[in-house]
């Protein structure tokens, strides 16, 4: 059972950002569970598409409407 609906998170920082099938269900999962959630901070591994990743990321589903995703 997930209890990441009640939890009152409002930054979430992720480092080494790879974009595998894993790393991507995972962020599905935190952005249509965190409600309060208002920015998301990912730093993206330098070999990986960053394009095709923001692409990714930035049509995920998210439970709060004043969540915003930084790439960094």
């Amino acid at each position: 059972m997930c209890c990441l609906s009640a939890c009152r998170i409002k930054v979430l920082e992720i480092t080494g950002y790879g974009g595998s099938f894993i790393e991507l269900k995972q962020m599905r999962h935190f952005l249509g569970k965190l409600q309060c959630l208002e920015t998301v901070r990912i730093g993206v591994e330098r070999d990986g598409n960053n394009e095709h990743l923001r692409a990714n990321l930035s049509s995920l589903h998210r439970a709060s409407s004043e969540c915003n995703i930084q790439f960094i």
